[in-house]
């Protein structure tokens, strides 16, 4: 009787894990719906009884929103085919759809993370408006190890993108919201990163691995100034400033607590090795605050 019933036990575990288990992406959803909120702020007709949706997804005040593109036919249940955040701005999507082919137009500063190539027999083509910037293989090489691309000391923030990032961080720097190239910026330049959200840290196409740099503006031209040799060096002081960047927040902290000598020469030493500005990086090591024109 005993065996029985154990046998009987195991078997209802066992269905109750394979039903958890085979709805494990409807719980997951449902979860998700329960935590974040999800508004449809666009409808796009596409003809044939193809309709578009764009989600506004809001998960709470820290996450800030992300967004996702559905696509139905009549009535038949909804496909995700696009997730994306904005770097800036609201998003800008253009929608057609002819001979099964169906065009996607976004804006700009659009950072995909994840897009579907077809839906039914619909196949899908996405086409970001004005240029769309292509990350050297050799930076993303390097990038394969980097695990410090935020560092914040006193007031100044440096901020490394991800390679998903980086054809929507071109905004502001290299071209507008549209696109368009804007003056005073060189065409090899490829912005990666930045400091406080106003300097660009940007690498050289036309240069294979090229050296990590700072944009500095004058006269409304930019120009470069070299900061590390390349993103494994940039990785190496990035990981030392990290580590001695607890309780030094605000430009008070530099006075009150300043970055001890002993950590401050071998921030110093790890830059010094290639043709860097050290002057750089001992601004930041001192709290001054970086602005587009403080090295010139």
């Amino acid at each position: 009787m005993k065996s029985k019933r154990f046998i009987k036990i195991v078997g209802a575990v066992l269905i109750c894990l394979l039903i958890i288990f085979f709805s494990k992406n409807f719980i997951s959803k449902q979860i998700f719906k329960a935590m974040c909120g999800d508004e449809v702020v666009q409808k796009i007709p596409l003809g044939d009884g193809y309709k578009l949706k764009l989600h506004q997804v809001d998960c709470g005040a820290t996450t800030g929103f992300s967004y996702n593109l559905t696509i139905s036919k009549d009535n038949t249940d909804s496909k995700e085919i696009m997730n994306f955040e904005m770097l800036d701005n609201d998003p800008d999507i253009e929608a057609s759809l002819s001979h099964n082919k169906l065009t996607i137009t976004y804006s700009q500063p659009t950072v995909i993370s994840n897009k579907e190539n077809s839906y039914s027999d619909v196949d899908i083509h996405f086409i970001r408006k004005g240029k769309d910037f292509k990350v050297p293989s050799s930076f993303k090489e390097q990038r394969k190890n980097s695990d410090t691309d935020y560092v914040g000391l006193y007031d100044n923030e440096l901020e490394i993108y991800q390679n998903e990032e980086i054809p929507a961080a071109q905004v502001g720097f290299a071209v507008n919201n549209k696109g368009e190239a804007k003056p005073g910026w060189n065409k090899d330049w490829l912005v990666v990163g930045t400091i406080n959200y106003e300097m660009p840290i940007f690498i050289d196409t036309a240069k294979h691995n090229s050296p990590i740099y700072v944009g500095q503006k004058s006269n409304s031209q930019w120009k470069k100034v070299q900061i590390a040799t390349n993103n494994s060096q940039l990785q190496v002081i990035n990981k030392k400033i990290d580590k001695i960047s607890d309780d030094r927040f605000t430009p008070e902290d530099a006075k009150d607590n300043p970055v001890k000598e002993r950590d401050f020469k071998e921030i110093i030493k790890a830059a010094r090795e290639g043709q860097n500005h050290i002057k750089f990086w001992e601004d930041i090591l001192r709290g001054v605050t970086l602005k587009p024109n403080t090295l010139l």
